[in-house]
């Protein structure tokens, strides 16, 4: 698991089946991340592939270098190795992704408190104005966009709901929408394996593909995790953070015991699961941890209660 320099763009598809893990550091990981984690493991190792690790520390202000190493060490305990770790993105040079995306691309002055006042979604009240200054958003085409989840099967979906999406902000810092195309296509990266909650964001991402004139790699969303009001996990879950899991005594065969049941499998470890991992098997979810209390750790001996909240 060593580090490697930057690797020129691609131009079509690479043959081999390259996966990635792509931790932010802002908070702790927890059983959500896990989660989509271990199907991108999954995923990559069953075809034979290799597993990239890329640090997604784009936001300065929230990157911190102590979560990165507790981040590090989670991966590590459950047995989620990878083969080559490419460059963390604040290493990154994204200028040559914007100018070939400029003919696309235009200036906003819109704050986000005038977007939430109407409504939430930007509605490109800029589009048209010629500014030389602001936010910069991508043009989005009119159009649905069609692509195929290898769990969820084939999808329709107009990005324009999405509303054009931010490529760089106004202070200059680049967003998650262009940072995360650029990465997957510099690193040759064939699937994305996330979790379900960007299921639909995908479609503004194939246009930015599009317009890159690259091949888009293949789609494989796992289940989102959520509590008992159907807020999904965040990282202020502390009580299910790997961390406190294993000081309160949890070993990483429990934690795949609770897992690897909502990838469809079963197992004490990655390897007791991997000859039969199939991506259509995956439980859609969201996966409803029905007695989930905020920042309250179980005990490793308890009865992690959930539900798969489309199963029949």
């Amino acid at each position: 698991m060593s580090a490697s320099s930057d690797v020129p763009f691609r131009e079509h598809q690479s043959m081999q089946v390259t996966g990635r893990l792509a931790p932010t550091p802002s908070g702790q990981l927890h059983l959500g991340n896990i989660c989509a984690f271990a199907a991108a493991w999954l995923s990559a190792r069953s075809q034979q592939g290799r597993l990239l690790l890329r640090i997604e520390d784009l936001d300065t202000t929230r990157a911190r270098p102590a979560v990165e190493a507790d981040q590090r060490h989670d991966l590590e305990w459950l047995g989620l190795t990878w083969d080559v770790e490419t460059p963390r993105q604040q290493a990154r040079d994204y200028e040559v992704v914007r100018e070939r995306l400029s003919d696309r691309t235009y200036f906003c002055r819109c704050t986000r408190a005038q977007i939430r006042a109407g409504g939430g979604t930007y509605p490109g009240t800029c589009r048209d104005l010629g500014l030389t200054a602001g936010t910069l958003r991508f043009r989005l085409p009119p159009g649905a966009v069609a692509f195929r989840d290898r769990c969820w099967g084939e999808r329709r979906i107009d990005p324009g709901r999405f509303g054009d999406p931010v490529l760089q902000r106004r202070d200059g810092i680049y967003s998650y929408n262009l940072a995360v195309v650029a990465d997957d296509w510099r690193d040759r990266v064939t699937e994305v394996v996330r979790g379900a909650d960007l299921l639909d964001f995908t479609a503004v991402q194939m246009r930015l593909w599009e317009a890159l004139g690259a091949p888009p790699p293949t789609w494989l969303h796992a289940p989102l995790v959520v509590g008992a009001n159907g807020c999904k996990l965040s990282k202020s879950h502390n009580g299910l953070a790997i961390a406190a899991l294993r000081a309160a005594g949890w070993e990483p065969a429990r934690v795949w015991q609770l897992i690897l049941p909502w990838l469809g499998l079963a197992g004490e470890s990655l390897a007791d699961a991997l000859e039969l991992f199939q991506p259509e098997q995956m439980r859609r979810g969201p996966i409803v941890l029905v007695d989930l209390v905020d920042d309250r750790v179980p005990a490793p001996q308890e009865d992690m209660r959930w539900r798969d909240a489309l199963a029949p």
